[in-house]
């Protein structure tokens, strides 16, 4: 597990470089570089046909399937794009800031023109590597000019301020490190998974765990990290506490797969979610809002080689691909979508539970009871 932020998308990044070189995102490869390939491409044409008339066929075989591979590439990154700007306006609160100035259609149109006018050409996106574009997205929106008062706040809606902690068992020496700016988390599938069939045991019996919720799982692997006491002190390892002083508005949370899992390993992995959770279970919070709940709004799921877009709409869920609208139903018959298509989410946006959606609910109990009561005792 690692922070989702734009250091672990820069150092993601910089060891892609090392291995491979890295794919460009543009949809119009520039007019110079179309015409040094077709040039270059000829002059090796004409020499393979001298050499050996065999080798011509080849090279024009292999030119196909690497246009076929670069069409299907680019396909991907432009479903990919579409899903998570789809998704993004499924949050409420960031609809809320530009349902007075856009139809969903044109944000998701302008927004997408913007971020391909401005995303830098050499940008990867490779099956795990969706978390790292919608890193850049977030990074651009500020400079998107809306006519929005405050495009920054589009983005601070997805900001957390952590602050790592830690305090010596041995010798109460107090440490506190710099605060780090995150866009949430980042997990591992494998470990996920792997987290859940091993159950960690000893360290669960530790802290009395009788169920690993998926907020108990989060709150394991965010603290198990340990470090060494500093040289003021001891020098013992101890455990590193986060802590938050406020809420960002969303949560996300990023799932990296290995791209070859079986329907059995994602559905240990996606069985361990849950469209709910309290954030205060899983970091220490020391801030003053009651209203510490988060709930799963939309996904950017990946189906094959293209990207859905999984939305919580009318108490019900709805699976948007391509251009077709399917409804889904309830949580279990998400998580049930999965293991039928090979779904695998990739991206959850989590949204804190408002004081005003706690004030409507505790409305509709109150009225559902007093309904309740009128049936039961109908002269009272």
């Amino acid at each position: 597990l690692r922070i989702f932020s734009r250091k672990s998308r820069e150092k993601s990044l910089a060891t892609r470089k090392k291995n491979a070189t890295a794919v460009g995102f543009s949809m119009e490869i520039p007019n110079l570089i179309m015409e040094m390939e077709s040039s270059s491409s000829k002059v090796q044409e004409d020499t393979d046909q001298k050499i050996d008339p065999d080798l011509s066929v080849k090279h024009d075989d292999d030119a196909h399937e690497a246009m076929k591979t670069e069409e299907k590439q680019n396909a991907t990154r432009a479903s990919a794009l579409d899903t998570i700007l789809k998704s993004l306006w499924k949050i409420s609160v960031f609809r809320k800031e530009l349902a007075s100035i856009f139809t969903e259609d044109e944000l998701v149109s302008e927004l997408r023109d913007f971020i391909l006018n401005n995303l830098p050409l050499t940008h990867p996106m490779e099956s795990n590597g969706v978390y790292d574009f919608l890193v850049t997205i977030l990074d651009l929106i500020p400079r998107w000019n809306t006519g929005y008062d405050d495009e920054k706040s589009l983005k601070t809606m997805f900001e957390l301020y952590e602050t790592p902690k830690k305090m010596c068992n041995r010798c109460k020496l107090d440490t506190e490190y710099p605060p780090e700016l995150a866009y949430g988390l980042i997990l591992i599938a494998n470990s996920l998974r792997e987290f859940k069939a091993n159950s960690f045991l000893s360290f669960c019996n530790h802290y009395a765990f009788e169920d690993l919720t998926f907020e108990s799982i989060l709150k394991v692997i965010r603290t198990t990290l340990m470090l060494p006491c500093d040289k003021e002190g001891c020098g013992k390892r101890n455990y590193v506490e986060r802590v938050i002083n406020t809420l960002p508005s969303v949560f996300t949370i990023a799932l990296e797969w290995e791209n070859n899992e079986t329907e059995e390993e994602i559905s240990a992995t996606t069985s361990v979610l849950a469209s709910e959770f309290d954030i205060s279970e899983i970091y220490k919070y020391e801030g003053d809002s009651v209203f510490t709940k988060y709930r799963l709004v939309s996904m950017v799921c990946l189906c094959g080689d293209q990207y859905d877009c999984m939305a919580y709409e009318n108490n019900r869920w709805i699976r948007y691909f391509a251009l077709n609208k399917e409804v889904i139903g309830d949580w279990n018959s998400v998580l049930s979508s999965f293991l039928k298509l090979k779904i695998r989410p990739e991206i959850l946006f989590f949204q804190n539970v408002s004081s005003y959606d706690c004030i409507l609910a505790y409305v509709f109990v109150f009225l559902v009871c007093s309904q309740f009561h009128q049936l039961q005792w109908p002269g009272r």
